[in-house]
């Protein structure tokens, strides 16, 4: 995850207000430390305190054709919370806040910032597999034997090499993927709860509850709040 003060999956963070310190972001022990532009990987549990001002944060998938793009853009550690310094990706986020462009020229301005690399992908063929039959088939618990049957390989093993290539647990991963199909079935018909379902959540309650867990806040107000919000592939 790219994350900024405007204000990983590899996640940039960036803040949009004023100079250094616009946000704090804290992992492992609770170090809280300011930063304006950094980069979570995967799997790393994190807090972010943004005291009041605007954030921005661009979610990069493992399996999307941008992946290896963002990787050299936007270099990081594992287990480690990294400073960023790139003035392209503040003045991208800047412009979107600002002028409140229509998605096609958000999709144009990020295809800049981060082109596509077909053919180019991080992952092992078989945990593309994976990544396929979760995005194709959200509502299915595929298990852990019906995967290792799949790809040919002991159990243990199809999980091990799931959590080494995309850097977080097989579930964990199933479970931030089905929010975002949610997400994007929502915002296609407005119905919370025939997303939820779609998607192999119980029902709405249960997808608000994941939604909160994974990223603190309850959906619908977020979504009452924005006059807009997309998915961008």
């Amino acid at each position: 995850m790219l994350c900024l003060s405007l204000e990983d999956r590899h996640e940039p963070a960036v803040g949009l207000n004023g100079d250094v310190g616009e946000l704090a972001l804290a992992f492992g022990l609770l170090e809280w430390r300011s930063y304006r532009v950094a980069v979570v990987p995967p799997g790393l549990r994190h807090a972010l305190d943004v005291a009041g001002k605007v954030h921005g944060k661009l979610f990069v998938e493992v399996d999307s054709p941008s992946a290896s793009t963002c990787r050299r853009r936007f270099p990081y550690r594992k287990g480690a919370i990294t400073a960023l310094h790139d003035a392209e990706a503040v003045d991208c986020f800047h412009w979107i806040f600002e002028e409140n462009p229509p998605q096609a020229d958000v999709e144009r301005r990020f295809d800049q910032l981060l082109p596509a690399e077909d053919g180019d992908s991080l992952l092992d063929r078989r945990i593309e597999l994976i990544v396929a039959l979760i995005r194709g088939e959200p509502d299915r618990n595929h298990t852990q034997s019906e995967l290792a049957a799949a790809l040919g390989l002991s159990p243990s093993r199809v999980l091990h090499l799931f959590s080494e290539q995309v850097g977080v647990p097989y579930r964990r991963y199933r479970m931030w993927k089905r929010l975002w199909l949610a997400t994007e079935k929502l915002h296609a018909s407005d119905n919370m709860t025939m997303a939820a379902v779609e998607c192999g959540f119980a029902d709405a309650s249960h997808y608000s509850r994941a939604f909160r867990d994974t990223f603190g806040v309850n959906p619908a107000p977020v979504f009452r709040k924005i006059e807009r919000f997309e998915r961008l592939v």
